[in-house]
């Protein structure tokens, strides 16, 4: 009797074992800390947090899909300071992810807040380097000249993202967005497709192309470079 009591709790052990998802220890999760601003408001810190959290809740859509799919998932994110001022502080937002154990994924974009009130700030008012289309700003024809010539040097030891002409139509067909960064260029953050994501790294408008975009009036009042 005993042998057979035995033998089943080895067996019902076996079995918890065995049925447990084969892929649940090959999920990670890893957000980066919010980034140091001097002076930060209450309201900034506010919104700072607001950004993470929202990292945080993907992230956790992330591994429930993850789970579903019974399958490994992964997710990394990060909040990154680009350009701080005075009166203005820009960061870009940034992850990598596996949320359905077989295709992987990244994002990356910008965003400027004003330091003392916390809102976002539209820096399509101060750059118009883009137009505005269902809510998504699209880079202006009169700049896809520069913008090529930055994709092929971002591009230079990768065949693969030259060959396909499709890319040169991306660059004005691919929602963006874009900061400013300490030497007065723009850097510029593509939202493209996960076939072409790998291709479209941050992209750049050098401070000499962006001149004749640039208000001097609404650049200043953010004292911006």
């Amino acid at each position: 009797m005993t042998f057979e009591i035995k033998f089943s709790a080895v067996v019902l052990l076996l079995a918890t074992i065995l049925s447990a998802p084969a892929h649940a220890a090959d999920r990670s999760v890893a957000i980066g800390p919010i980034p140091s601003i001097a002076g930060a408001s209450p309201a900034l810190l506010k919104t700072l947090r607001a950004l993470r959290q929202r990292l945080e809740s993907d992230a956790q859509d992330c591994m429930e899909s993850a789970s579903a799919m019974e399958g490994p998932g992964n997710y990394r994110g990060s909040i990154k300071k680009v350009l701080e001022t005075s009166r203005l502080v820009s960061l870009e937002i940034s992850g990598e992810t596996m949320c359905d154990g077989v295709h992987p994924s990244s994002f990356r974009y910008g965003v400027a807040i004003d330091k003392k009130t916390g809102v976002r700030i539209n820096l399509s008012r101060i750059y118009n380097v883009a137009t505005r289309e269902d809510k998504r700003i699209f880079l202006r024809s009169e700049l896809v000249e520069s913008v090529r010539e930055s994709y092929k040097r971002q591009n230079a030891t990768d065949v693969s993202c030259l060959d396909d002409s499709d890319w040169e139509t991306g660059l004005t067909n691919f929602p963006l967005t874009f900061l400013p960064e300490p030497d007065g260029s723009l850097v510029l953050y593509y939202a493209a497709p996960d076939i072409s994501g790998a291709c479209f790294p941050p992209l750049h408008l050098s401070r000499r192309d962006i001149a004749p975009y640039r208000n001097a009036v609404r650049a200043g009042k953010y004292n911006l470079p």
